[in-house]
């Protein structure tokens, strides 16, 4: 079986699932179409093709424009010589002019797998409402990660269930730098040891709850009580709520492998108090690092997290409620560990990439 995954943006998730796919004996060939930039190519294990041009070069509108045009002309010729009998699109770099891919793709013998990693962006209009059915309609087959996304796909897009599967999205470990011990991590960060840590991670968007956790803190008040938020400050949300706050470290700009790796070993709790959300690749990248983390119970996170057994949920999402779960699991350490030894568990198990890859390898099957 030959298959070409397509992935323009640079996600370690596509690096992982590669590795995993390459080391079957079904899979005869993988290429991975991806950027000039692509850090994970020699993790991957199988033929990698940077069709697509690094993303921190400076160009004006017409040189963007010019450069994407050529990495089309160079994505399709590659599809075109590999003669796929799976074309798997993870995304679309620019969906309302990539489309013709999928074309070529099908021209060439090839079935279409697509994985809705959302069911649309997070910032949609109504435009990507309209093309993104279109693109459901067209492909062979969707992978989503969680049973909220299968329904959400198949109630307001109106996808036929049968070509919606769910496989889970595993854990990020290829970008995670080792993680030190607790102890140094919070040395390093000037972190007392009683001092009940809490962490934010991730680029900074207004869905993702900021100002309910700061909220949540001012109520509670509690001395032993810090927050730490890391990730760009994408609509400069997290220094206007941030600002002359004395319980929080803020870290608002791209934040390296290791200092992640540090933030997350000297965090009691993971914080995702989302408003919305289908999956978070950050709370992959806390179970990655064997973190507790409390999340809001929407979307497809409920999938992911049991409540106190691999995870805790927050139900209703509001300050006053997020104030009442912190103070409760502050005061209990036990569960907290529980919590940790039952994610380690699981993430070499059924959720490991070997398994994850025998799912998808198993779709590409059935759609051939």
């Amino acid at each position: 079986m030959r298959v070409v995954i397509h992935a323009p943006w640079p996600a370690e998730y596509v690096a992982e699932l590669a590795r995993a796919l390459a080391a079957r004996d079904d899979v005869a060939r993988l290429c991975l179409i991806v950027r000039a930039d692509f850090a994970y190519a020699e993790a991957a294990g199988c033929t990698i093709a940077r069709c697509y041009p690094a993303a921190r070069r400076k160009r004006n509108r017409w040189q963007r424009l010019s450069a994407h045009a050529k990495a089309l002309v160079r994505t399709g010729m590659r599809i075109w010589r590999e003669r796929p009998h799976v074309f798997h699109v993870q995304a679309l770099h620019q969906p309302l002019l990539d489309w013709p891919l999928l074309l070529i793709a099908r021209l060439r013998g090839a079935r279409l797998v697509w994985t809705a990693h959302n069911s649309l962006p997070h910032e949609s209009t109504r435009f990507d409402t309209v093309l993104f059915r279109c693109v459901y309609r067209y492909v062979d087959a969707v992978i989503v990660h969680t049973r909220f996304t299968a329904r959400t796909l198949a109630e307001e897009l109106g996808v036929r269930r049968d070509k919606v599967h769910v496989i889970a999205h595993g854990p990020l470990t290829l970008g995670a730098a080792p993680a030190p011990c607790r102890e140094a991590a919070r040395e390093a960060l000037g972190v007392a040891d009683e001092t009940f840590l809490l962490l934010l991670f991730g680029r900074i968007r207004p869905y993702k709850g900021l100002d309910l956790l700061v909220s949540a803190l001012d109520r509670i008040a509690d001395p032993d009580m810090r927050l730490i938020v890391a990730g760009e400050d994408t609509f400069g949300e997290g220094r206007r709520l941030l600002a002359n706050r004395n319980d929080v470290t803020a870290d608002l700009s791209r934040v390296d492998d290791h200092t992640t790796a540090r933030y997350f070993a000297a965090a009691d709790l993971v914080v995702l108090p989302y408003r919305r959300i289908d999956q978070s690749g950050v709370l992959m990248l806390a179970l990655t690092y064997r973190c507790a983390v409390l999340a809001s119970d929407i979307g497809g996170l409920a999938e992911v997290i049991e409540d106190e057994r691999s995870g805790f949920l927050l139900a209703p999402v509001d300050a006053e409620t997020l104030a009442d779960r912190l103070a409760d699991l502050k005061s209990r350490p036990d569960a907290l560990e529980t919590i940790r030894r039952n994610v380690a568990r699981a993430q070499d198990g059924e959720q490991g990439w070997p398994q994850l890859a025998a799912h998808t390898a198993h779709l590409y099957q059935r759609v051939i």
